[in-house]
């Protein structure tokens, strides 16, 4: 049902409560995350003027990650308030390329539609992509891995030596002042 008919929507709405599949999602591919076990959509769907649509809800799930220190799963819950316009999109108006868009105020809270129909999930897979933290940490204060061994210093210290910045060649001689004193 996330593939909503526009002039079947009922004048009261329509009350949605889907549990969300990857392949649903146009997520089965996806090589950054997983898709968990569990993750709904409850949302009720207005026409408000006729052709605007209104998507008022709560997206809820998790997605399984790999943390960008330490490289080990983990899980990041999901649970995003929607509150999202489509507009249908203007007829014999061909998509612009990206460099001859300008967009107004407007543009940028509405999305568009086509036909008569709304992919909600489409709609689901971009709120879910953009609800990712753009560091992906297991923990605030993941070690990482040790750039030598490759050991994960948040389960074990490794005896590998800090590894020494080259430094800026241009302070060489003020570097070997220091170092005769």
């Amino acid at each position: 049902m996330l593939l909503i008919e526009i002039p079947r929507i009922p004048t009261e709405g329509l009350d949605l409560d889907e549990a969300l599949d990857p392949l649903a999602l146009h997520l089965e591919g996806e090589s950054e995350f997983v898709l968990g076990p569990g993750a709904r959509l409850v949302s009720h769907v207005d026409l408000v003027d006729g052709t605007t649509v209104h998507v008022r809800g709560r997206l809820e799930g998790a997605l399984d990650t790999e943390c960008g220190r330490c490289l080990e799963r983990y899980t990041i819950p999901v649970g995003q308030e929607l509150d999202l316009f489509y507009l249908p999109r203007a007829a014999g108006r061909p998509q612009e390329q990206e460099e001859d868009v300008e967009l107004s105020d407007r543009e940028v809270v509405v999305g568009y539609y086509d036909g008569d129909r709304l992919d909600l999930a489409e709609v689901m897979r971009e709120q879910i992509v953009l609800g990712l933290p753009l560091k992906r940490l297991c923990r605030e204060g993941c070690r990482g891995r040790c750039p030598s061994c490759g050991q994960d210093r948040n389960k074990t210290p490794c005896a590998c030596p800090p590894a020494e910045e080259p430094g800026d060649l241009r302070l060489a001689p003020l570097r070997k002042l220091f170092d005769t004193n």
